[in-house]
């Protein structure tokens, strides 16, 4: 009947995330003794809080091999025949910036343990409730109440298992990075426009994501297009990050095609799975806003504006080929186009049914990245 759990439980560092105009770094570890990671390397600081007394030491560089940044994102290649243009990014793990190794690793680490914590929880869950099922039969047979060596050890393992599963239920709440993110009253009101127009954007009648795309051989198609797009509805939401804690709720955009995006003050996180997560200096971000003319084929979102109709099969001219009986009309509509580009490997394309908050949501996230 003896019973004991023992666990190594991992306390899992703050962060601070630093905004200024000569870039972002990032500072792990509390007051008196942290490491700061910048563009340039790694920094150790050292002191004793209310003395005076502290001093900072550079104690790494980065030069990370194999980490080249690549000049342009890997394609998709599906098994049947591959489109011309493909729109996913590098392996999560490629992008990160230097100065946001440390968050990154963080991170990592608390989702690990996590993991491992709610595997022991259910675990212990089973237990208890094997030794409660135990000690109900037990209480029906009366030997619980008669044998009172029996009953005191029941008493104890039920005792000890609920305990376990007390502490280790709070270690799970704890196996996450505390995010604090330092700006000034500029950048503070600027990402709060941001907020307001993704809020907006989420509420987009049709958000897709733009997977793949290929040309169209107009003479052979008879098409008014000279592209063809592959495209998944997806969502825009805030939610929580696994594994980070923090007052700002990100931007998210789901992915059909690879790593989630998560967009908070001043970076940006691809996030895949437990270990595969990118986190990437808004710096190095691109941001594009393109309107896009859309034969659509489906149904016909109301917050989009009509911009012309193209005839389904059609002449050089765009008139109409009599020569198909049953030729339809199909309507064009403008959507917002917003793509993320990196030099790292990032290259994502979403497509908005309401083209003035996709071009607004990346004129003001331009701006903000412009103050940083």
């Amino acid at each position: 009947m003896a019973w004991a759990f023992r666990r190594r439980i991992k306390v899992i560092p703050g962060v601070t995330i630093n905004l200024s105009k000569s870039g972002i770094s990032t500072s792990v570890g509390v007051r008196g003794a942290s490491l700061t990671f910048k563009s340039d390397g790694v920094y150790r600081n050292l002191g004793l809080p209310g003395t005076g007394i502290y001093s900072r030491e550079k104690v790494g560089a980065y030069g990370r091999q194999g980490a080249g940044k690549a000049t342009a994102a890997p394609t998709l290649e599906p098994a049947q025949a591959s489109p011309d243009y493909s729109f996913r990014s590098a392996d999560p793990v490629q992008v990160t910036s230097e100065s946001l190794l440390g968050l990154q690793r963080a991170v990592i680490d608390a989702r690990k343990q996590r993991q491992e914590l709610v595997k022991d929880a259910a675990s212990i869950q089973q237990s208890l409730a094997s030794l409660n099922w135990v000690a109900l039969l037990c209480k029906i047979c009366l030997i619980y109440f008669l044998v009172a060596l029996i009953r005191k050890r029941f008493q104890s393992g039920i005792k000890a298992r609920g305990e376990a599963l007390q502490e280790v239920e709070q270690a799970i709440e704890n196996s996450s990075v505390s995010l604090a993110i330092a700006m000034d009253d500029d950048c503070r009101a600027a990402f709060r426009a941001v907020q307001s127009t993704f809020d907006r954007l989420s509420n987009c009648q049709f958000i897709w994501d733009l997977t793949s795309a290929s040309n169209v051989d107009q003479v052979r198609s008879r098409s008014a297009t000279s592209i063809s797009f592959d495209r998944s509805l997806t969502k825009c939401q805030r939610k929580a990050l696994s594994g980070i804690t923090s007052p700002e709720l990100p931007l998210v955009f789901l992915n059909r095609n690879g790593a989630d995006i998560y967009i908070y003050p001043g970076f940006f996180v691809m996030d895949d799975s437990l270990a595969r997560l990118g986190i990437l200096d808004m710096k190095e971000l691109e941001v594009d806003y393109t309107p896009n003319r859309f034969i659509e084929k489906e149904a016909i979102p109301q917050d989009s504006k009509r911009v012309g109709q193209v005839w389904e099969k059609s002449n050089k001219d765009g008139s109409r080929d009599r020569r198909y009986s049953e030729n339809r009309q199909w309507l064009v509509m403008e959507y917002g186009e917003v793509t993320f580009r990196s030099g790292s490997g990032i290259h994502e394309k979403y497509l908005f049914s309401d083209a003035e908050a996709a071009e607004s949501f990346v004129d003001l996230l331009v701006k903000f990245k412009n103050l940083i």
